[in-house]
């Protein structure tokens, strides 16, 4: 497996496996694929370089038969009150590359790469309430709940609760 920064080659991979954790996993993420799959292809593209910061990017897992299995979106606060803060989005694995370690190894890399940041101080991200493989794998890490969303989520009739986490960093870089 290899893990590294998708660029725009693979705009057409990455925009495939995001319209599919849309369908397979509607609830561990806010967009839908209702949303999502009517989006061109530029704006796949957009979010391979978020904000147009080389220190955001997401992260793309790869089989060794060099298929796009899995994917981590990290990106840091651009506002100077806020540049100390980085987030973790849209972590998604193929269902049947689960259990394999390919999160934890997406996830290992997207904080090495943040501790790396000057001045980075904390990640925060969001994840389900139903989704106990994701927090746990989080909390394993050294995530720990700083909230708690109600309702953050209407899919098909129902609500979802949110649990907002943060890992805080020992020093300034």
């Amino acid at each position: 497996m290899e893990i590294r920064f998708l660029n725009s080659q693979d705009v057409i991979v990455y925009r495939d496996l995001r319209l599919q954790a849309l369908i397979e996993s509607p609830t561990a993420f806010a967009s839908s694929y209702e949303q999502e799959s009517c989006f061109p292809l530029t704006d796949f593209a957009a979010r391979l370089r978020p904000h147009n910061d080389s220190a955001n990017a997401i992260f793309g897992a790869f089989s060794n038969k060099d298929r796009l299995i899995g994917m981590l979106g990290f990106s840091r606060e651009s506002r100077l009150k806020r540049i100390h803060i980085g987030s973790l989005w849209s972590m998604y694995v193929l269902p049947e590359n689960r259990q394999q370690g390919v999160a934890a190894t997406l996830l290992d890399e997207a904080l090495s790469h943040a501790r790396h940041l000057t001045g980075l101080r904390q990640i925060v991200l969001t994840v389900t309430t139903n989704n106990l493989p994701a927090a746990s794998l989080y909390r394993s890490r050294g995530f720990e709940r700083f909230g708690l969303e109600c309702d953050a989520l209407f899919i098909n009739g129902i609500y979802f609760d949110e649990e907002h986490l943060v890992l805080h960093f020992n020093h300034d870089g």
